[in-house]
């Protein structure tokens, strides 16, 4: 699809344009500002009027309206509107054909059409299709160009809901001087729809709160946007808290920074994104969520294996659908969970797939590399020898960051989230033993210990939550970085360092946490020495 506008196809001589779009109001508008702009003539044909003469007249309240003029009924078939369409005027014009993507099967209409583009080619009249969906005939390829009509832009998003705050302004609940402010933040947050989408999200908000409702807007954006199913919207109202990571945080604080106007101006360009690798339960989707709590901006979820199609070409038609949507509702965080999972048969050069993961992987990396919208990319993996080394390298994400188990000081502020998550504070003696305890313990694992703990002292005549609760549970816990899992974190932790890989902590484990045992304490090495007698007495 071509990237030109509507005035720059007509400059060209293009005899056809296909305008895909589903604003189809909007499309004639920009025709009428072309036609206008060269001083040509400007119809439309629909298979329900025929042919008519678009035009621009003042209403009974002194604001101008199209209007439909000289309708010509006689042209309701496509085939006669393809051949009487160059006959309307002496002049240039333009006529915009709607719909017409259902009759692209009747081989007439194909053929009629060939010879009007050339017919047409010279003197002066240009055939525009509008439509929401136009797969070009192998026969038109020659003498069509398809363009897409760019989304409306933060102004004419103004525009349109102050027109609606016009006509609703007696019923609009809010103070008038702060009106001007809520108008500018609704516009920014509903880049990415349609002039009727954002009607539409405008609309649901002053009918349901009165006022220029801002999440209302939001999610209604989200709704629209992800009702394919490709995307998944994820509510971010909630608080979300992640313990640690203290590097990984600082770094994130810096790049929100980049986001702002002044950014723009200084020359930097939008953060691309991070990867953040390490082992199961640790924080990794936490952290992405967080994130995006945090920078007030939606997060989107994006499944790798929802993007799969089951027929030849679909997989890569839902990853630039996928990837489109998710510019559309930038600025926002894209979480990629798991991305491992996705993108492991990349590496199969279509043994497995015949070559869809690679094509997918493909359109990724490229998305990834150019993106000049306001996207920030969370991927989170589980196993980093799985992943394709193309996608690790530099200019993908900015950086990637290690999510190492949880240090004595991190594993303090997990055990005050997880309290204050179920309405419990304990006494700092009693958070410190608890951690202590918990030794080699996930932040999933802890959580799970004090769920855990409640349920016992529930059962226990709904007596009150004690630190000796959760630690009887944690002694009768394996923690998995030292059983099932503990091949994982030592193959974790070795490529991180052989790599250079940054760790989101702000520290590294300290070395005596490496070596426990199942109980969460120290490990004995199960020897007896003998440290008297023998030859040295």
């Amino acid at each position: 699809m071509s990237s030109m506008s509507i005035a720059e196809c007509i400059r060209a001589g293009y005899p056809s344009v296909i305008i895909q779009t589903a604003e189809e109001m909007r499309a004639i508008e920009k025709c009428y500002d072309v036609a206008k702009a060269y001083r040509y003539g400007l119809y439309g044909w629909s298979c329900t009027k025929g042919i008519f003469k678009i035009a621009k007249e003042k209403n009974e309240e002194g604001e101008y309206d199209f209007v439909e003029k000289d309708v010509n009924p006689d042209a309701i078939d496509p085939l006669d509107a393809m051949q009487k369409g160059s006959e309307l005027s002496s002049g240039n014009y333009l006529i915009c054909f709607l719909d017409f993507h259902h009759y692209l099967r009747r081989a007439d209409v194909l053929r009629a059409a060939r010879d009007m583009f050339e017919k047409i080619g010279g003197i002066g009249v240009h055939y525009i299709f509008i439509s929401s969906h136009f797969d070009i005939p192998n026969d038109w390829e020659d003498n069509v160009v398809s363009i897409s009509l760019d989304l409306p832009t933060k102004d004419e998003l103004k525009s349109t809901l102050n027109e609606m705050l016009e006509d609703y302004r007696s019923e609009i609940k809010g103070n008038p001087n702060e009106m001007d402010e809520l108008v500018e933040k609704a516009s920014q947050i509903s880049l990415g729809l349609t002039i009727t989408q954002a009607e539409n999200a405008f609309a649901t908000s002053i009918s349901k709160t009165k006022t220029i409702d801002l999440p209302t807007i939001e999610d209604v954006k989200a709704q629209i946007i992800c009702k394919d199913g490709l995307l998944e919207f994820w509510n971010t109202s909630k608080d979300v808290e992640v313990g640690g990571m203290q590097t990984f945080k600082k770094y994130t604080r810096q790049r929100l920074l980049a986001f702002s106007d002044k950014a723009r101006e200084y020359g930097l360009p939008y953060p691309k994104g991070v990867l953040l690798v390490g082992i199961p339960g640790c924080g990794k989707s936490l952290a992405a969520k967080s994130l995006a709590k945090q920078w007030s901006v939606p997060l989107i979820k994006c499944d790798l294996g929802k993007l799969f199609g089951g027929y030849v070409g679909d997989t890569e038609t839902n990853t630039r659908k996928a990837l489109k949507t998710a510019e559309a509702m930038a600025p926002c965080v894209l979480w990629i969970d798991e991305i491992e999972k996705g993108l492991a048969g990349a590496n199969s050069s279509g043994r497995n797939d015949s070559g869809v993961s690679s094509r997918m992987f493909a359109s990724i990396l490229t998305w990834m590399q150019e993106k000049s919208s306001p996207v920030y990319v969370v991927a989170t993996a589980n196993r980093i020898d799985v992943l394709p080394s193309e996608l690790l390298r530099k200019g993908r994400f900015d950086e990637i960051f290690f999510v190492d188990l949880p240090t004595e000081d991190e594993r303090k502020e997990i055990v005050n989230i997880q309290l204050k998550k179920i309405g419990r504070t304990f006494e700092q003696e009693d958070v410190d033993k608890v951690a202590e305890e918990c030794s080699g313990f996930t932040g999933a694992e802890i959580e799970e210990a004090v769920v855990s703990a409640m349920f016992n002292s529930y059962e226990d005549n709904e007596r009150e939550l004690t630190a000796d609760d959760i630690i009887s549970v944690m002694k009768n816990t394996n923690p998995s970085s030292q059983g099932i899992m503990s091949a994982t974190v030592d193959s974790l932790r070795s490529w991180a360092k052989n790599n250079g890989v940054r760790n989101a902590s702000s520290n590294t484990m300290k070395k005596e946490e490496n070596s426990e045992s199942s109980n969460g304490h120290a490990r004995r090495s199960g020897r007896k020495i003998i440290t008297t007698g023998g030859d040295n007495e």
